[in-house]
């Protein structure tokens, strides 16, 4: 039998009891410690809600007919198709060197004198060749010359757009079209979709002479309070659970300063105001990224306020594009039916002189509409108001945990290297400690990412219109139950630190201790373990991710 190793003296019942009532301690603290700290984060969640929440929609407009038809007393109208229409692509100069390349259909034959359309695009790339092409071809078989031109992109970007500048560049084409042989330059108008229809607004307000507007699938109020609706509409047709959709006010209140979009604050309600030539305004039913009723209303009381009661409103069964088969916007759809021929007929008769009274046809017609949520009109953020702060918290949070990762790997490389020179004085964290500090690196870095891949999934699912409640419920319970395991390590590792193992005894050099007497000087000198400058670091750098994962949490409301 091996003879025992009187080195290794097994513990005594004191020690037993002391190890006992060390864990016991550190159990308890850590529990009283994690509920104070749940309680803060708490606390700090609701301080960083705003005050507001998008609400129901309950303002509905009922529609006086199914029928979208439009037809003035007195006027007839040529209909789509009476004219061969003929295409000619042309540049228009815009401002200095720089120009856009457009595309003008024209009724072949059509009398001198009728009317013109210019068309305004959505967001995107808005090029002439491929947009609006059966739109602007099916009104120019009806007696109305259009022109689309290109959009100007140096001025437009994903987190910069001027609208100002775009109103300006249209300009340039609508001065072009009042100049086409055939047109009558007092019935030459706008046509806008989507986020057009803000640049025509503040066309409108610089040429109030403008024939007619036809606005199509209009977001109305600024863009920060329209994504606001659009993302609940979205996160609540996905199946997101309550949780998340409540995030959405702090994300859309936060101030784009410096990062963009620099339009997101875009003010549409002063240029509403500048609608005083006749209108159309158009909304697809399945349209649930915009205000599809509470956005006529606002249109048409801004129009009414003005002095303009020649406002005709139409709902079709269709998308954001006016376009059916699809609740989402693809490429190759067909136009919702009888759409370009009500286009038409509305043109012709309000270029004809077309007044309120005139209309054969309810103002106000087509698919029954039904908003389900309400653009808010106020956006104020709470405690967070920057988005740069909280990207920022999000990149030095994880910076710290690789930071970290990497210094532990560097004290251990250390720590070999020492033991392989057999060093009597050696560096390292308490076992405890140790693991406290693995532990919350990991759940720092694993918190983080998971939940911010589980919004990426939540928007995944809102953009393409996907239920996935049952998965996206079950992975919110694994994300909550991460977040309370992060709080309960942050606990463990503060009551480490700051309760159970401090305050510590100064280190001490074994060399030093060599050179003074000793009772025990019989014994031989083993070196002693310290806290390096090193294990500071690292421990820093832990506490720091944990502490901003923590915070990067609370903000999302995870802890109320």
């Amino acid at each position: 039998m091996n003879e025992p190793n009187e080195s290794e003296e097994p513990k005594k019942p004191h020690q037993l009891n002391t190890t006992g009532r060390r864990i016991g301690l550190t159990v308890a603290l850590t529990a009283a410690v994690a509920l104070v700290l749940a309680a803060v984060l708490c606390l700090l969640g609701i301080a960083c809600t705003p005050r507001w929440r998008v609400e129901p929609f309950t303002d509905h407009i009922t529609v006086q007919s199914s029928d979208t038809s439009i037809r003035a007393n007195g006027i007839a109208t040529p209909q789509e198709g009476r004219y061969r229409t003929k295409e000619t692509h042309i540049t228009v100069k815009l401002t200095g060197t720089l120009s856009a390349q457009a595309i003008v259909r024209e009724p072949i034959g059509a009398p001198s004198g009728h009317a013109a359309c210019l068309f305004l695009h959505g967001s995107g790339t808005g090029r002439s060749s491929e947009a609006f092409g059966d739109i602007a071809n099916a009104m120019a078989s009806a007696g109305i010359t259009t022109l689309v031109p290109d959009k100007r992109l140096d001025n437009y970007s994903m987190l910069s757009r001027d609208y100002q500048s775009s109103a300006n560049d249209y300009a340039q084409s609508l001065k072009v079209l009042r100049q086409w042989p055939g047109v009558d330059a007092a019935k030459t108008g706008i046509y806008a979709e989507s986020e057009g229809t803000w640049i025509a607004t503040v066309l409108t307000s610089e040429h109030p002479e403008l024939a007619f507007a036809i606005l199509t699938s209009s977001p109305v109020v600024s863009g920060r309070q329209q994504m606001a609706m659009a993302a609940t509409s979205y996160l609540t047709t996905a199946g997101a659970p309550d949780a998340v959709i409540r995030i959405i006010p702090k994300l859309t209140s936060l101030s784009v300063g410096g990062i963009g979009p620099n339009y997101a604050d875009f003010d549409a309600a002063h240029y509403r105001s500048s609608l005083t030539m006749p209108l159309l305004i158009n909304y697809g039913t399945q349209d649930t990224a915009m205000p599809i009723e509470q956005g006529a209303r606002l249109l048409t009381q801004a129009a009414n306020k003005a002095g303009n009661r020649n406002v005709t409103l139409r709902y079709y069964d269709a998308n954001h594009q006016l376009r059916t088969q699809s609740d989402t916007s693809n490429g190759g759809l067909p136009l919702a039916a009888h759409y370009t021929h009500d286009l038409e007929d509305w043109v012709n008769a309000v270029t004809s002189g077309a007044t309120t009274s005139s209309w054969k046809t309810p103002m106000i017609a087509g698919s029954q509409p039904h908003q389900r949520f309400t653009a808010p009109t106020s956006t104020d953020p709470g405690l967070v108001t920057s988005l740069g702060v909280l990207a920022s918290a999000i990149a030095i949070c994880l910076l710290c945990c690789l930071l970290a990762c990497l210094g532990g790997l560097v004290l251990l490389v250390a720590g070999m290297v020492r033991n392989r020179r057999r060093t009597a004085n050696t560096y390292s964290f308490p076992l405890p400690c140790r693991i406290a500090l693995i532990v919350n690196a990991v759940l720092a870095a694993a918190a983080t990412c998971v939940f911010l891949a589980y919004l990426v999934t939540v928007v995944q699912d809102a953009i393409t219109l996907t239920d996935n409640s049952a998965m996206l419920a079950r992975n919110w319970h694994v994300v909550v139950m991460l977040c309370r395991l992060e709080v309960v390590a942050f606990a463990w590792l503060i009551t480490e630190y700051l309760v159970v193992r401090l305050p510590r005894p100064p280190y001490v050099p074994a060399a030093h201790l060599r050179a003074q007497p000793d009772a025990n000087a019989s014994k031989e000198p083993t070196g002693t373990s310290g806290w390096g400058g090193g294990h500071t670091i690292v421990s820093v750098f832990v506490m720091l991710a944990s502490a901003l994962s923590l915070l990067l949490l609370a903000f999302w409301g995870l802890f109320c």
